[in-house]
């Protein structure tokens, strides 16, 4: 893949597609031969009068939003800060005690969409993707909140008893 053309059209799909972090290694091995980090230099520059951009960290890459959209994608979706927390929280409790559990039975559950929430939580570590496209909690999320293990949880097997007689 000598184009360039080429090769930015297909790192634009690949961000544009992704739904979280990609590994650095990952675009080097699939572009053999070219500079990534280059191109993701220069990839940024094509982007500096766009709302989002790249983000680098730790040998991996994610496209986000500028931080000066944000107001206007809180206004443009007309969620808040407040509401937006509840829904996220409402999700990863749901994870925590009737997990794991596939997108489509959290949305039937809450009777809405949760894929905002589900994607935040991936992003932030809290909660991972299995396999089998199940989602449980993570390590971290054990860790943060200083549980050793999910039974841990108060009132686990009551609360996951009473969700699990929902679905």
């Amino acid at each position: 893949m000598k184009n360039k053309k080429i090769v930015f059209q297909i790192l634009d799909a690949i961000l544009l597609s992704s739904r979280g972090k990609i590994k650095i290694e990952t675009l080097e091995n699939f572009f053999k031969g070219l500079k990534i980090k280059n191109i993701l230099e220069e990839l940024n520059l094509r982007y500096k009068n766009l709302g989002f951009f790249v983000y680098q960290e730790n040998g991996f890459i994610e496209l986000v939003n500028r931080p000066a959209v944000y107001p206007y994608l809180v206004n443009f979706f007309d969620f808040s800060e407040e509401e937006n927390s509840k829904n996220i929280l409402e999700v990863l409790a749901i994870i925590a005690y009737a997990g794991p559990m596939r997108l489509e039975k959290i949305n039937s559950l809450r009777n809405k969409n949760s894929w905002f929430e589900i994607f935040y939580l991936l992003k932030e570590g809290l909660v991972i993707k299995t396999s089998k496209n199940f989602f449980k909690v993570s390590q971290d999320f054990l860790d943060f909140f200083g549980f050793k293990e999910i039974k841990d949880l108060p009132d686990y097997f009551r609360v996951r008893k009473g969700l699990k007689s929902l679905i």
